[in-house]
């Protein structure tokens, strides 16, 4: 006879993991006719511009955008360093397989090298390497045995268990415009010339606050500019921001976290009131913010069941749940050494960048590189670029192979004139995190076999000790009792209360 039972449907989103890709782009750049031709390349920073990712009909990855580069030279029969700013545009394929069903696709891109030649006096050619790392999520929905119909079957016993899960609940994205007038001290030269523009956007704080979600962050802008004196200064200010998203159907006890994206940069001298006021730098980015929720929810199924009238056979399903997330920060405090091959005079910017995060044994490597822009003891400007690894303990508990990881630089860079270049110390924070996905066995259907129930002969009383391996539910369905009859026929109260140095009488349930 087949057994019926009742049935709950848990729908979320499942997040999807897949492996990053790489992208090359390049460009050739005419100089423009009111700049003098080039007589050495300085330097070459770049940002990243998303604007676009979608799957293709054979399920590779697609990403769009364009890297803002800003090319500092230094010109022939002429003082000083100029710039060149131009887009390099991009669209990269990844050579994963996406599924069809993906949703809430999303890619993140981070710049991994730029750099410029020199074509002739007039041409330059800038190339820039990219690392994406793109995301998504699953719909799906599961049903899960948890109780006897009411025609289920007579002397059924069933072994229920409850389990925490941690799902997407959804996804929300709005893009919003920063723009921002950032004041010069009146005691300098104003800015004649933005050379260029390093920008860090990062989340603080999420919330769900009624229907709404409240997201806040802080915009870092490190800009480099010419005074109208010719000399070099450095612009740096964190801008706070905060931003409200649509939160209908999340509840409050739901956890956010956000990301954000570069959509567009521009920066220029002067303000939109007054725009030849040398003393103010207007700041104007387009960006998206991406908000995950997470909920929380109690999931219940039949582990296991059996009947003590007659053999049960089961049918049994994986049921795969995300549980508690875990989490760990840790900031590694890192000094290294870039050699310039000249003294050094005095340093005007410094850059830290990381790149991919690896599980390595106990400790993760984190790819990362460091950038100066310094003036010789000859007032010539030069700049030198290293790339290292640094190693970062790592505090997880459990297995840091499925671990996902992001390190920067947020704190301070000091740096210190040696003999052989600039030394930098700074702080790395590296953040892990990991879904602690479990599966579990749970029954999906059962039926009992009626033309053996009275074949099998049981005997009407049994004696014996229980091993600390067994359960008191593994011994009431080897002799088709029930855990409350061996519980009340001993005079003990719990499972706990089970000794292992004495028989136990089994009774039978008839």
């Amino acid at each position: 006879m087949e057994l019926n039972f009742k049935k709950v449907s848990h729908d979320y989103y499942e997040p999807l993991q897949f492996a990053p890709f790489s992208c090359e782009t390049m460009r050739e750049n005419i100089v423009p006719d009111s700049c003098g031709d080039i007589a050495r390349i300085v330097d070459t920073t770049g940002l990243v511009c998303l604007t676009s990712c979608e799957l293709t009909g054979d399920g590779r990855f697609c990403a769009s955008g364009s890297v803002e580069a800003s090319v500092l030279y230094i010109p022939e029969k002429e003082d000083g360093v100029r710039a060149l700013h131009f887009q390099i545009p991009f669209q990269c394929y990844g050579e994963g397989q996406g599924p069809a069903d993906c949703e809430f696709l999303d890619i993140r891109g981070e710049l991994h090298s730029i750099d410029t030649r020199v074509l002739n006096p007039r041409k330059v050619l800038t190339r820039a390497s990219l690392t994406l790392y793109p995301s998504g999520c699953r719909h799906a929905t599961v049903s899960v045995c948890t109780e006897m119909a009411e025609d289920g079957g007579e002397n059924v016993q069933l072994l229920r268990e409850k389990r925490e899960s941690r799902v997407v609940a959804g996804v929300r994205e709005k893009e919003f415009t920063f723009t921002e007038e950032l004041p010069l001290s009146p005691g300098r030269g104003g800015a004649e010339e933005i050379l260029s523009t390093r920008l860090d956007i990062r989340g603080t704080d999420s919330k769900l606050i009624g229907n709404k979600l409240v997201v806040k962050g802080l915009i870092s802008a490190a800009i480099l500019y010419r005074e109208n004196g010719g000399r070099l200064a450095l612009l740096q200010q964190d801008l706070p921001f905060s931003q409200i998203l649509e939160g209908n159907g999340f509840d409050e006890d739901c956890e956010s976290d956000a990301a954000y994206h570069l959509l567009s940069a521009e920066c220029r001298a002067g303000s939109e009131g007054a725009p030849d006021d040398a003393y103010v730098v207007t700041m104007s980015l387009l960006v998206k913010a991406r908000v995950t929720v997470w909920r929380g929810e109690e999931v219940a199924f039949i582990a296991d069941l059996y009947s003590t009238a007659a053999p049960v056979s089961c049918q049994m399903m994986e049921l795969e749940l995300n549980e508690d997330a875990q989490k760990s920060a840790r900031r590694q405090n890192v000094r290294e050494l870039l050699e310039t091959g000249v003294p050094v005079k005095s340093v005007l910017d410094t850059e830290i960048g990381c790149g991919a995060v690896q599980p390595a044994g106990s400790e993760v490597k984190i790819s990362a590189w460091a950038r100066c822009l310094y003036l010789d003891e000859n007032d010539v400007l030069g700049s030198v670029r290293r790339e290292f690894t640094v190693s970062c303990p790592a505090e997880m508990p459990g297995e840091l192979a499925g671990c996902q990881g992001e390190a920067a630089c947020h704190g301070d860079v000091i740096t210190n004139i040696m003999p052989e270049g600039i030394e930098l110390r700074f702080p790395l924070d590296c953040t892990l995190s990991a879904s602690n996905r479990r599966r579990y066995l749970c029954v999906s259907g059962g039926e009992t076999d009626e033309e053996e129930q009275n074949k099998e002969v049981m005997p009407s009383l049994i004696l014996r000790k229980l091993s600390p391996e067994e359960t008191l539910w593994s011994v009431a369905k080897q002799y088709r009792t029930t855990r409350k009859g061996i519980l009340e026929v001993n005079e003990l109260n719990e499972e706990s209360q089970i000794p292992y140095d004495r028989l136990l009488l089994i009774p039978r349930t008839r």
